[in-house]
Formats: C-alpha cells, structure tokens, sequence
C-alpha cells in the first residue's frame, strides 16, 4: 500500500519496456526478447521496426508439434481447456505462457523501485514464460486477448473498462481458461479499490478497504519454524522499507492449490486493501491486524483462475534483495540474524531475501493460474523452489 503522509507527490511514469518476446498488443510499439545466461537477468534485445512477433508483423510465429495435446502439461491440472503449445519465433526462440502486465508498476510509495522484479520476470523463466508490459490503456477484446495466457492487472487506476470489455475478459476465463493475477494498493485512494477491482469482479472477487487501521509493523516475522522472532533482521543499512511491512503468511493448501503455497512462507505488505471473494474461493492469506483477507484464489468454472493480492510492495527491490548491509556485522551466537553454516552450506546473515520469500510468491502465483502448457512453467534461481 502506498505510504500516504510520507510522499506529497504521486508522480506518475508509465513504463514502456516490453518484457520477453510475447506478442504485443495495439498498445505497444517495441518487441523484445531476453539473452543471456540462465539465472541472469540477461539483455533485453528490441525489435523496434514495427512489426510485432505473432500480429503479421517481421516475426513469424512458428507453433511446434508436441505430439498430442498433454504432452508436457501438469498431469494433476484436470481443467478442461486448451493446453497451451510451444511457440517460436523465425530466430528460434520459444515460449510457452505470454503474459501481458496492464497499466504500470508506478506506485505512491516512496522507494518504488521495481528492476529487480522486471529483470527476473524477463530473464528467469528459461523461455518457458515472456510478459510485456501494456502500458497504454488497449481496446479489450477477444482479438487483444487472444494474444495472452494470463493477464498481470497492475495500477490501472487510470482506466476505465466498458461493459463489453469487462464481458471479453469474461469469456476469457470462464472458456479459454486465461489467469488474471490481480494486485492493488498503489495510489491508495478511495476509488482505488473499485479501479483495481474492475476486470475481476464478474467473478464476485474484488478489493476493499479495511475495516480496521492496519499497522502490522511490530508482528514478528520467523525463520523456518523457528521461535525467534526476527522482523529486525529486515532492516539492513541501506533502507528500513522492509522493516515497515506487515508480515503476511501464507497457509499452505492441497491439491491443485498447494501450486500457490509452494514453499512459501512469508511475503511483507504495506498496509494492504481486504480483498473480497466469492465462498466457492480459498482464502490463502489473511492480514494479522485485521484478521480481513489479504490474498484469495478462485477456479472459475473449472476453467479459468483468479488470485488477488491486496497489496503491491511485492514487486519492490526493498521485498526482493537486502539493500546495504547488516546493522550488526557479527558472525556468532550473540546475533540472532547471523545463521550459521550448516554442514556444507554457508552461514548468512538473515534479510529480506531470506524471511520474505517474494520471488517464490510470484513463481506459485504465476504457476497456479497458469492454463495448462507444454513448457511447464520453470524459473532458474537458487531463491525458488521448483516442483
């Protein structure tokens, strides 16, 4: 949630990086594709002669056999919608899932930077993923969705979706199966709720504030079980912004949903909307102030999947690596955010990165609403778990 009373000024920068080498909508005017080494962030490679790869545009789409319709697919996914084919383009560079990442990263908090979660979503995924990022509100409709598998719905809270839009979108979910990872929190205005709720509320999910003031900032955060609390840990020198989140713990769930809670513990937020759910869906975490939901995941249909997050820091650099360094640089018992080395592996010093698990977040979120797909959705980074 955006940090009102500490930023006079919401200032507003649409982004217009494509992400990966999906097709781009109307909106977009460059393509791009990631190189580099697995693991790394990579290069990101523009195409900027105006032809966008699979809209008739200079990069031809080539769609590779894969010898019947299961093969590669999650054999536990029983939904009854296509399974997405491998796709490549005339370079040979292949993807499975296209996500399109509507309206901005832009947020009213006052250390908002999102590279690290850009870079990652554009170079971990191992071609098994590209996201581009519509930036510029589009014409929704069954043409511009036809081009993605999930939809990221970021702070949109300058657009305006008509009747026959929010119907498309629909149709979407409840036939083709499309995902829609929903967050909100970024302007923290009264209307936001109702701006960031717009494409998910056909499905009775949405935001809404709070009930109760929610100031979590003193709920201790623990490591793996552990009965130390240690929310201190998360305030290295170079910033405080984690030490001010509420720590939001996920319960972990069975079946086709236990996707969304894979090794997942902890994520931090800032003072997050209630997200509001339908009781067909499951509610998968809950603030510790106002005991109201924070994060909710609903099958639509048997088709379709829906997860809304009521909060937007887990797209910060401050929830995703330590910035500076420990507060307290000693390397023994006395300091409880040292950990020691285990057999063979080293000891560290605890942080963000190691008592927020936000990249696992976004993998689980990604993975769970994803359609069924030949690639099998991966990232390639020692801080996820891939099952």
């Amino acid at each position: 949630m955006s940090q009102r009373g500490r930023f006079n000024s919401l200032v507003i920068s649409s982004l217009s990086l494509l992400l990966g080498c999906s097709a781009a909508g109307n909106s977009a005017s460059t393509v791009g594709r990631v190189s580099g080494g697995s693991g790394a962030a990579g290069t990101l490679n523009l195409n900027t002669d105006g032809g966008s790869v699979g809209s008739g545009g200079s990069g031809s789409i080539i769609t590779e056999n894969m010898g019947g319709a299961t093969v590669g697919s999650d054999p536990t996914d029983p939904r009854n919608v296509p399974v997405r084919q491998k796709v490549c383009d005339a370079n040979g560079k292949c993807t499975c899932l296209r996500l399109g990442l509507l309206g901005t990263l832009d947020s009213a908090a006052n250390n908002k930077d999102t590279q690290p979660f850009i870079d990652w979503l554009n170079g971990n995924t191992d071609g098994t993923a590209t996201v581009t990022m519509v930036a510029t509100k589009p014409a929704v409709d069954a043409t511009f969705l036809a081009q993605y598998d999930i939809l990221l719905v970021a702070n949109v809270n300058s657009w305006s979706f008509s009747s026959d839009e929010k119907a498309a979108v629909e149709k979407w979910v409840k036939e083709g199966g499309g995902g829609i990872i929903a967050l909100t929190g970024f302007v923290s205005t009264d209307a936001e709720t109702t701006a960031t709720s717009q494409l998910i509320e056909f499905a009775g999910m949405g935001f809404q504030a709070p009930t109760t003031a929610q100031n979590g900032q003193s709920k201790p955060v623990y490591y793996k079980g552990g009965t130390v609390d240690l929310k201190n840990c998360l305030n290295w020198s170079g910033s405080v912004d984690a030490l001010i989140t509420t720590p939001i713990a996920f319960a972990p769930q069975t079946g086709s949903l236990s996707k969304l809670t894979l090794n997942l513990n902890y994520v931090g937020a800032f003072m997050g909307w209630t997200v509001k759910a339908p009781a067909e869906a499951t509610v998968v975490a809950k603030d510790p102030v106002s005991g109201g939901t924070i994060a909710a995941a609903y099958e639509v249909e048997g088709k379709g999947r829906i997860f809304a997050f009521g909060d937007e820091w887990v797209i910060f650099k401050s929830e995703w690596v330590p910035i500076g360094q420990p507060n307290n640089m000693q390397m023994d018992t006395y300091n409880p955010c040292w950990q020691p080395a285990v057999g063979n592996a080293p000891g560290f010093f605890q942080s963000v990165q190691t008592l927020y698990q936000t990249k696992q977040f976004w993998f689980d979120a990604i993975n769970w609403v994803a359609p069924p797909n030949a690639c099998n959705f991966t990232v390639d980074d020692p801080d996820v778990v891939v099952k």
